[in-house]
């Protein structure tokens, strides 16, 4: 059964949530190392008792009751930048606890900083810097902080450089892999806007841009269309099913005969494009005539006995042509000839020059 296409609330939903879990891991490592810089400045002043308390529940069940809340709220995304906010006043509370001692002070605000603007660009950058005003405002009245330490001790160094190092490390990853994510997704998105839906091959627009692109080109190159004959009759007699069947059937042929070496598409309809590049009129000819051998051979989808013939027209390329639409109307009157001459055969400038006879019993 295909995939229903989620109604625009469930996919800002499923967004917000996404958004919710890509921030879940950076957080929860921002706290522990984060709090081991701020535990390290604190350690140096007269902390009141209940600080430390909100410092270890801060680090041990924050990151965690953040992607709970975004997770299982009505809008994730609002959530979510709703805790990002709450990131950036509870790192405003800090630097005042830490009495603004300047190293840890200025890496909390920074990995902050960077958080919002990752999220949400210059606008969500401005609103976090008010927010850390605030934090730190609401500190200096609960917390009268001292004069502000500009030179750190060795302790609260050390402390400090696993914030330093670390979590841009490891953001600069988490970003390494979306990249990658999208790019994977950008690829997928291009090969679905160039394929045939049911037979996997190019569709009509891309393979012609792909015959006008091989025109202009020094090498030789040989197009040719290929058009079941009687397809009608399988439609009718069996249903659009087993029509279709047929059809990927002819698909899967089409690409173990030729290979990666001839871009295949579907023309329309029962129709199929073939471009070879760097193939003569006659070597296009010889694996013509070997694929109608094989097609005759090949077995076919139940209910059916077997394939139905093929009718093709091929056509050169030619420095007399001043554009592509020359070259396929040549192979397209070839084959409309070929389909006049009796089907089942292989045309040339309107002149028929082979027919499949096979004994299929």
């Amino acid at each position: 059964m295909p995939d229903t296409p989620l109604d625009p609330v469930a996919e800002k939903r499923l967004r917000g949530i996404r958004l919710a879990r890509r921030i879940y891991a950076p957080r929860t490592l921002g706290l522990l190392i984060g709090g081991l810089c701020i535990g390290s400045a604190l350690h140096e002043l007269p902390t009141p008792p209940w600080v430390w308390t909100l410092w270890a529940l801060q680090i041990l069940f924050w990151s965690h009751l953040a992607y709970w809340r975004a997770r299982y709220h009505a809008s994730p995304y609002h959530a979510e930048r709703w805790n990002l906010g709450a990131d950036s006043l509870l790192g405003g509370f800090w630097t005042a606890a830490m009495h603004f001692n300047a190293l840890p002070s200025v890496v909390v605000l920074t990995m902050i900083s960077l958080d919002n603007i990752a999220v949400g660009g210059i606008r969500m950058l401005l609103r976090g810097l008010g927010l850390l005003a605030a934090g730190a405002v609401i500190g200096m009245w609960l917390i009268v902080p001292g004069f502000p330490n500009v030179v750190p001790s060795s302790t609260v160094l050390l402390c400090s450089l696993p914030m330093i190092i670390v979590y841009p490390l490891a953001i600069g990853y988490l970003t390494y892999l979306q990249a990658r994510k999208l790019s994977r997704q950008k690829t997928t998105l291009m090969e679905l806007s160039r394929a045939d839906g049911l037979t996997g091959l190019f569709n009509r627009r891309f393979w012609e841009d792909q015959v006008a692109t091989h025109l202009p080109t020094e090498s030789p190159a040989t197009i040719a269309l290929l058009d079941l004959d009687h397809f009608k009759r399988i439609n009718d007699e069996h249903g659009h099913g087993i029509g279709d069947q047929t059809l990927r059937t002819l698909a899967a042929l089409l690409r173990q005969s030729f290979g990666d070496d001839v871009l295949l598409g579907r023309y329309g309809g029962e129709e199929f494009g073939l471009l070879m590049p760097s193939t003569t009129l006659e070597q296009a000819m010889a694996r013509l005539q070997h694929f109608q051998q094989r097609l005759g051979r090949y077995p076919p989808p139940r209910p059916l006995l077997r394939m139905p013939t093929c009718s093709i027209g091929v056509a050169a390329k030619s420095p007399l042509m001043m554009n592509h639409e020359q070259w396929l109307l040549q192979a397209d009157q070839a084959l409309y000839a070929a389909k006049h001459a009796g089907r089942n055969r292989i045309c040339v400038d309107g002149v028929p020059t082979s027919q499949t006879t096979l004994d299929l019993g």
